[in-house]
């Protein structure tokens, strides 16, 4: 086993552009962003695993009034990703114009991106394959 999953060394991956995922040893599942244990078979026998960084969109929404942290980077997108590994991930959604929502059918499949946003962070991010 690795070590224990954290949020924190989850989001530094990001930061690095090196998105991965938790992968549970006894039964494969794949879990992000990390969890201490498996969502299916309740297992903590955990490690890191590359990911394709493929997916599809399942859900989208259009950030108009942000936190004050986002408030400068509104409008956005944050859409729900199924990845090809089987888990779901919430990410930016890039390629779109935020004004225009209705031009994004669901389904569509994407890839792996990042978006460093104007406070000088990076976020995991999609953008159409």
């Amino acid at each position: 086993m690795s070590e224990k999953p954290t949020i924190e060394q989850y989001l530094k991956n990001i930061e690095e552009g090196m998105f991965k995922a938790y992968r549970c040893v006894d039964c494969g599942n794949v879990i992000a962003p990390p969890s201490g244990t498996c969502y299916g078979c309740g297992s903590s026998n955990m490690e890191w695993t590359e990911v394709s960084g493929k997916g599809e969109l399942v859900s989208f929404t259009v950030i108009h009034i942000a936190p004050d942290e986002f408030a400068e980077e509104a409008p956005y997108y944050i859409a729900i990703v199924e990845l090809a590994e089987g888990t779901r991930v919430s990410a930016r959604l890039l390629g779109f114009d935020p004004l225009k929502p209705e031009e994004i059918h669901l389904g569509i499949p994407v890839t792996l991106d990042y978006e460093k946003g104007k406070s000088g962070k990076t976020y995991l991010a999609f953008k159409p394959a």
